[in-house]
């Protein structure tokens, strides 16, 4: 099991520790609900450093990322960065990424991916750059990363990196030193909120010890994965290995924002193609119950009493005050409040189709 660097001090402040695509992180530190709500009106923070970085720089560097990124690497401006799948030939989806482009003159290029993907990615990367001058290296063990989002997060983020960053615009970031340390700052998150993500090129607890305790000092609230994942899904955000995998393409996965068919010759182009003229099976959806129950990944969808599909994500919207998640559904079915059940412990419960996040996004 992997620990991040700061997995004791958070024990020490009380937080429940769990497992999370093979690392120990903490799950919650007060309570799931509390810190929710805190997230959406006030400011949370997390730690997030499970998550996999990898710098990825050279002079083939974007011809790389051109190759297996669903979107144009070129348009992506220093400073600024973009959300974008990596494909199999198939059209698989084999995770969900960010990439910014930190310095356009040396080509080089920040990815975040996810956890559970962590050696799969960085093996894709480098059997698809043979024969090219690209330098990847991976920054998960060498760098930390937090998460600051909230309504308030750019009043505290200002005060943290004493830079008015309330101007920010969404997907866009800067390097600063933190304390002393090397550190890119954006403007991104996972909540819908808005917020920001401070990635730290330090593993050492007193250092990193020392920047959580700022945050907090300044008003934020320690949350945990548990927090992350219902806020997210209250978002209506996918998450890798659970609402998508390598089974399904971006058609299917709803993600075809985040492909621009326009551009040639990147990995899976053809196939997802493909896909979208022929049309498809099954489409991922949100769900939200209309009696009381709480959505679990596995609980079956009906139509009647046809078994239409599966959820793959679920929980109790702390902001709603009802059962909500994602799933799978025949894709004859998926329109905007169209009726269905969902089998929880046996007894099927009325629900309806959401095509738009449950909570609107606040991003700004």
């Amino acid at each position: 099991m992997r620990k991040i660097p700061l997995l004791d001090y958070h024990r020490e402040m009380g937080a429940e520790i769990g497992e999370f695509a093979g690392w120990s992180s903490p799950l919650w530190f007060t309570s799931n609900r509390d810190e929710h709500l805190k997230v959406r009106s006030e400011v949370g923070l997390f730690d997030i450093t499970h998550m996999t970085r990898i710098r990825i720089a050279g002079s083939d560097s974007e011809r790389l990322l051109q190759m297996i990124l669903t979107k144009k690497v070129e348009k992506i401006k220093p400073g600024r960065m973009k959300y974008c799948l990596i494909c199999r030939d198939d059209g698989g989806i084999m995770d969900d990424v960010t990439v910014f482009r930190h310095s356009k003159e040396e080509k080089e290029f920040i990815m975040v991916s996810n956890a559970i993907t962590h050696d799969k990615i960085i093996h894709w990367l480098e059997s698809n750059s043979k024969n090219m001058d690209v330098e990847i290296e991976d920054l998960t063990f060498k760098t930390s990363l937090f998460a600051i989002q909230g309504p308030k997060s750019s009043q505290l983020t200002s005060k943290l990196v004493k830079v008015d960053v309330s101007g920010m615009k969404w997907f866009s970031g800067f390097e600063l030193k933190l304390n002393g340390l090397k550190t890119i700052l954006t403007r991104s998150g996972y909540t819908g909120e808005n917020g920001y993500e401070l990635m730290i090129w330090s593993w050492d607890e007193n250092s990193l010890k020392k920047i959580w305790e700022e945050i907090v000092d300044l008003g934020a609230v320690p949350c945990g994965l548990a927090t992350r994942d219902s806020l997210r899904i209250e978002a209506g955000y996918p998450l890798y290995g659970q609402d998508m995998s390598e089974e399904v393409t971006p058609v299917e996965a709803r993600l075809m924002h985040a492909v621009d068919l326009s551009k040639p010759n990147f990995i899976g182009r053809e196939a997802i193609e493909e896909r979208m003229r022929l049309g498809v099976e099954k489409l991922l959806v949100g769900v939200l119950l209309k009696e009381r129950g709480v959505p679990r990944r596995g609980y079956r969808i009906f139509h009647g009493e046809e078994v239409v599909g599966e959820l793959t994500s679920g929980t109790l919207s702390y902001s709603l005050g009802v059962g909500v998640g994602l799933g799978y559904i025949k894709s004859s079915l998926a329109k905007e409040g169209e009726e269905i059940l969902i089998e929880i412990h046996g007894r099927k419960r009325m629900s309806e189709v959401k095509l738009t996040p449950f909570v609107p996004w606040k991003i700004k």
